[in-house]
């Protein structure tokens, strides 16, 4: 079928097997045993000399593979993003089907189904199969063409922004920072010598300024982290410290190996031009967060609650009880600064108010999944549209509850916008949040990551920009 109902069937088997060997020695006995009337005694066994093996000489492990050289020119994707509008119209109000690959063959059941009226960007050359026309339907999937219909009043282009950072990467070891304008107009980076989509610092490696890069150790004769300066080339080294967190005014939380992290001064920070790390006075941990004027962090202490540490030596405790599977695994603050979002990996999302230690939960349907450090995305899934709306994204909850999901603190209302590979999910400014897509479009292969715009008061979504991680301004 081209439009209609889907059903999903996930099937999840695991197997293991064992093989234990036994040997047997044989010992010496002082005295025989008496033989048997009738019997004959077994003759002495013949040991038999056997030949050392020769050793092996040892050679030492090959070199590792000398750094590819960087790409040539520079990555082409950066810049505003041209898609064409379009909205589901399958005549009858049925949902369209949504498909991995053009056709419908060769494939399981559809990825989703779009509702009628539900707006989509498509991109890129159509593919003709099984007498239909296809095009690719950006952060969706493949999408027969004669159920749509254009929708030229749809929002794009940058909004109220007026300029956006953005990164891309090549060759699993190169990328660039480029900041565009909306009206097209690129300045690009250098190529930086890492994988800047996988640096591992959160909620981006990019800055908020959007003039500097963190990353973790990429090389094996560095002793720690670095922060590059796209404006001057620069690269600091952070003294064995590896960067964590990003917070306002480009400070940066940093984790500091040379002491254990439920130590105190097991994280710390820094700040331009990053020459000096100062550790927490009390203990941290990974998912900590900044306070939106970047005074101090919010983190989380097991068997405690949440922490509120500020930058002079301040601390106090908002006690919280949870079991160990429904710890967070994010951890962002409201734009005020007095509530905190828990977004565990199994369980209720909690908002947390800072000051009076209320808790409001929105539930979620087992097994719970959310991407983020330890679930394959980049950056930060999780963040705050406005001091009333708070987003998540999910995954395995199920038809219709999978993608990013926009909550209302005031109303509870829920809805959820199913984009499926997001690498990040951030505030954008001015209401508006912000997220990057990877596409994967069958025979297309790996589009390009690009950065869109989200806003939960109209509910638009549209690709705006190409690269990751994009800072708008």
């Amino acid at each position: 079928m081209l439009h209609g109902g889907r059903r999903r069937n996930l099937v999840l088997a695991a197997a293991c097997a064992a093989l234990i060997a036994g040997a047997a020695a044989a010992g010496t006995r002082a005295e025989s045993p008496a033989t048997a009337p009738g019997a004959t005694a077994a003759a002495s066994p013949t040991a038999t000399a056997l030949a050392a093996p020769t050793p092996t000489p040892w050679t030492p492990p090959p070199a590792a593979p000398a750094r590819s050289a960087p790409p040539a020119g520079d990555w082409p994707g950066f810049g505003p993003v041209t898609a064409d509008p379009v909205r589901v119209r399958t005549g009858d109000g049925d949902c369209l089907n949504v498909r991995y690959l053009p056709g419908l063959s060769g494939q399981g059941a559809p990825r989703e189904c779009a509702a009628e009226g539900t707006l989509l960007w498509l991109w890129g050359e159509p593919a003709d199969a099984d007498g239909e026309n296809w095009r690719y339907a950006l952060g969706r999937g493949w999408v027969a063409v004669r159920y749509t219909e254009p929708a030229p009043g749809a929002r794009q282009g940058f909004g109220p922004f007026a300029s956006v950072t953005a990164v891309a990467g090549a060759l699993g070891e190169w990328s660039q920072v480029a900041a565009a304008d909306s009206g097209g107009t690129v300045s690009r980076s250098p190529w930086l010598p890492f994988n800047a989509g996988w640096s591992g610092v959160r909620p981006s490696p990019l800055s908020p300024s959007g003039r500097f890069v963190a990353a973790g150790q990429f090389d094996p004769d560095m002793a720690g982290g670095v922060v590059f300066d796209t404006a001057t080339g620069a690269a600091a080294e952070l003294n064995g410290a590896l960067p964590v967190m990003w917070g306002p005014g480009d400070r940066l939380a940093v984790r500091i190996p040379a002491v254990c992290d439920a130590c105190p001064g097991g994280y710390g920070w820094t700040s331009p031009p990053f020459r000096e790390v100062r550790p927490f006075a009390g203990p941290a941990s990974w998912n900590l967060a900044w306070l939106p004027d970047g005074s101090g962090v919010v983190t989380w202490v097991p068997d405690a609650g949440l922490r509120v540490e500020t930058l002079e030596g301040g601390e106090r405790t908002i006690p919280l009880a949870v079991p160990p599977e429904e710890w967070p695994g994010e951890l962002t603050v409201s734009p005020s600064g007095t509530k905190a979002l828990l977004v565990p990996f199994t369980g209720p999302v909690r908002v947390v108010d800072l000051e009076s230690g209320s808790v409001r939960e929105f539930a979620r349907p087992a097994p719970g999944f959310v991407r983020g450090r330890c679930g394959g995305s980049p950056g930060l899934t999780s963040a705050w549209a406005d001091e009333e709306t708070v987003a998540w994204h999910e995954l395995l909850q199920g038809d219709g509850g999978n993608g990013i999901v926009v909550a209302n603190l005031r109303t509870g209302e829920r809805r959820v916008y199913p984009f499926v590979n997001v690498l990040d999910l951030r505030p954008a400014g001015a209401g508006l949040l912000t997220f990057t897509v990877q596409d994967y479009a069958g025979e297309k292969g790996e589009l390009p990551a690009m950065s869109w715009l989200l806003d939960p008061r109209t509910g638009d979504a549209w690709p705006a920009a190409g690269g990751m991680f994009g800072q708008w301004r």
